[in-house]
């Protein structure tokens, strides 16, 4: 297994230890994470080119449509290391062509 698999696995494992403990509504923060998809894979994608102004204001986006649907901030954590976590998965699948796909998908982000 490649160290992103190990990593993006770890990820969904820590956010459900913590959802367990958290006492929110983890099918809820899954819903939304699935909704938002884009917006996560986009936030993920710009940590990975290192453009931490971009990820910055995908969090803040991600945040603000959270909050609007009633979730709270163990929520949005939850729901970004969810959705970290299957686009890790998903790029440590194909490494061969890595970059090509993280370049295909960073450029449906604005």
């Amino acid at each position: 297994m490649g160290k992103r698999v190990i990593a993006g696995a770890l990820i969904l494992l820590a956010t459900s230890f913590t959802a367990a403990e958290a006492g929110f509504d983890q099918r809820k923060a899954e819903k939304f994470a699935k909704k938002n998809s884009k917006y996560i894979s986009c936030y993920y994608l710009y940590g990975l080119k290192k453009d931490s102004k971009k990820q910055d204001v995908a969090e803040s986006m991600i945040t603000a449509k959270a909050y609007i649907k009633g979730l709270g901030k163990k929520d949005v954590i939850y729901a970004l290391g969810f959705g970290s976590g299957k686009i890790a998965a998903m790029l440590e699948a194909d490494r061969d062509k890595q970059e090509q796909l993280i370049s295909k998908h960073i450029k449906h982000c604005k």
